[in-house]
C-alpha cells in the first residue's frame, strides 16, 4: 500500500481565499506595512537623478501631483481589496476570467520580481560602489543579497511588518541628515524656472515608480484592512505624505550638489549611514515584492490546473531575481517605468470599471473562461498611453489610455446576473 501523502500547509497568507476579518490588522499596522513598501531603494536613487536633472519647482509640482494621483489609485484597488479580501490576483480571476486570470497574475508577478531586481542593482552598486569594490564583486553581492532577503519573503507578511519597524526610522534619519548637511554647508536648491513642457516628463516618471503597485500592491496588502475607509486613509498617508516625503527630501541633497546618489551621500560623509540603509530598504522591497509575486504567481498556476504552495514560488521569483538584477534593470530605468505605465495601469482601470460600474460595487460569478472585452479594453489602453504618453510625449497621453481603457469597457463589458 503507498503511504498517504501528507497535506499542504495552512495557507495562513489567505494566497487563494478572501482574508477572513479575524485575520485583518489595525489601520496603524496596515499604514506601517505600505510604509515599508515605499522603502525602496530605487526611491532616493530615482530621486536623486531626477533632482539633479529637472528645474526642482518642476521636479515639486510634479512629484505632488503624481502621488495624489497615486494615491486615488491605490484607494480605488484598497477600497475592493478590504471589501472583498481578494489578493489582486483572486480579483483578476472576477473579471478576466477563470483562466484569463493567468495573464494579468503572471504580469504583476513578473513586475513585482522586475522591481526587485531594480532595488538590489541599486543596492549592490552603490556598494561596490562606495567601498571601491571591484567590479566582479557587483554580482556576488546581489546573488547573497537575494538569498538572504527571500527568508522574511518565505515567513509572510507578519515578519515583514517587523523588519519595517528597523527600516523606516532608518530612511528618515538617512533622508533628514541628507537634507541637513547638505543644505547647511552649500544651501538649499535654487528653484529654477518653471517649464511646463518638463512637467509631463516628471509626471509619468513618478507616476511609473508605483503605478503597479499602487493597483496591484494595494489589493494584496490593504485586503488585510478591517474597514474599507481604513484602505483609503492608508492609500493618501502613504503616497501622499510618505512618498512625496521621500522622493522630494532624497532630490535636495542631489539637486544642491549635482551629483548621483552615491556620490551625494559620499560627499556628505554619510557612507557607512547610506550603505547601511540601503541594504535594509532592499530587504524591505524584497520582502514586499517577492511576496506579492508568490501570491500572484500561485493564483496563475491554479488557473493552469495545479496547485502549488505560496512558499515554493518564493525560490522560483529569487531565481528570476538573480537573473534579472545581473542584466542590471537599474539602469534602462526610463524604458522600465514607461512600460509600466502603459501596461499596468490599464489592467487596473478594467478592475475598478468593473466592480464600481458595470458590477455595482458586488462582485458575483460569471463562470467566464476569459473576459475578452477586458482584453480588448487593457489592449488599446495600453497602446494609446504607448503611443501619446511614451511615443509622441503628449501631456495628454496618460489620461487618454486611462479614458479609453475606461469607455471601452464600460461600453462593450459583460454585465454581471
Amino acid at each position: 500500500m503507498m503511504a498517504e501523502r501528507a497535506p499542504p500547509p495552512e495557507d495562513t497568507e489567505y494566497s487563494l481565499q478572501p482574508v477572513p476579518l479575524v485575520a485583518r490588522l489595525s489601520l496603524m499596522a496596515t499604514i506601517l506595512l505600505w510604509a515599508s513598501l515605499t522603502l525602496d531603494p530605487s526611491a532616493p536613487y530615482l530621486a536623486s537623478w531626477w533632482g539633479s536633472s529637472f528645474p526642482f519647482v518642476v521636479f515639486l509640482v510634479g512629484t505632488i501631483v503624481a502621488n495624489l494621483v497615486l494615491s486615488i489609485f491605490s484607494s480605488l484597488s484598497g477600497y475592493i481589496a478590504s471589501k472583498e479580501g481578494l489578493t489582486y490576483a483572486l480579483a483578476t480571476e472576477k473579471v478576466y476570467g477563470s483562466k484569463g486570470a493567468a495573464i494579468p497574475a503572471f504580469w504583476a508577478g513578473i513586475v513585482s520580481v522586475g522591481w526587485l531586481a531594480f532595488s538590489i542593482g541599486v543596492v549592490a552598486e552603490g556598494i561596490q560602489s562606495m567601498l571601491s569594490l571591484p567590479a566582479w564583486l557587483y554580482y556576488l553581492i546581489a546573488l547573497l543579497m537575494v538569498l538572504l532577503f527571500m527568508v522574511t519573503a518565505y515567513l509572510g507578511v507578519k515578519h515583514i511588518v517587523k523588519l519595517a519597524m528597523i527600516g523606516v526610522p532608518l530612511l528618515i534619519i538617512l533622508i533628514v541628515a541628507g537634507v541637513g548637511l547638505s543644505t547647511s554647508k552649500y544651501g538649499t536648491p535654487q528653484m529654477g524656472s518653471f517649464d511646463a513642457s518638463l512637467l509631463p516628463v516628471v509626471f509619468g516618471l513618478v507616476l511609473g515608480t508605483f503605478v503597479n503597485g499602487s493597483i496591484v500592491l494595494s489589493f494584496d496588502y490593504q485586503r488585510f484592512c478591517r474597514r474599507p475607509k481604513d484602505a483609503v486613509l492608508t492609500a493618501f498617508t502613504n503616497f501622499l505624505i510618505f512618498w512625496s516625503f521621500i522622493i522630494i527630501l532624497s532630490g535636495i541633497p542631489a539637486a544642491v550638489l549635482g551629483k548621483d546618489l552615491y556620490g551625494t551621500y559620499v560627499q556628505l560623509g554619510l557612507r557607512a549611514l547610506a550603505i547601511v540603509t540601503l541594504f535594509i530598504l532592499a530587504w524591505t522591497s524584497a520582502d514586499n515584492q517577492l511576496y506579492s509575486s508568490s501570491l500572484s504567481w500561485t493564483l496563475g498556476v491554479k488557473t493552469l490546473g495545479s496547485t502549488v504552495d505560496r512558499r515554493k514560488v518564493v525560490f522560483v521569483a529569487a531565481a528570476l531575481t538573480v537573473i534579472l538584477s545581473w542584466v542590471k534593470l537599474h539602469t534602462f530605468a526610463v524604458s522600465w517605468l514607461s512600460l509600466l505605465t502603459s501596461v499596468s495601469l490599464p489592467a487596473g482601470v478594467v478592475l475598478w470599471t468593473d466592480y464600481f460600474l458595470v458590477s455595482k460595487g458586488r462582485w458575483t460569478e460569471r463562470n467566464m473562461v476569459a473576459n475578452y472585452q477586458a482584453f480588448l479594453s487593457w489592449f488599446l489602453g495600453s497602446v494609446t498611453i504607448w503611443y501619446l504618453h511614451v511615443h509622441r510625449q503628449f501631456w495628454y497621453g496618460i489620461l487618454a489610455g486611462f479614458l479609453v481603457t475606461f469607455i471601452v469597457y464600460y461600453i462593450i463589458g459583460p454585465r454581471r446576473k
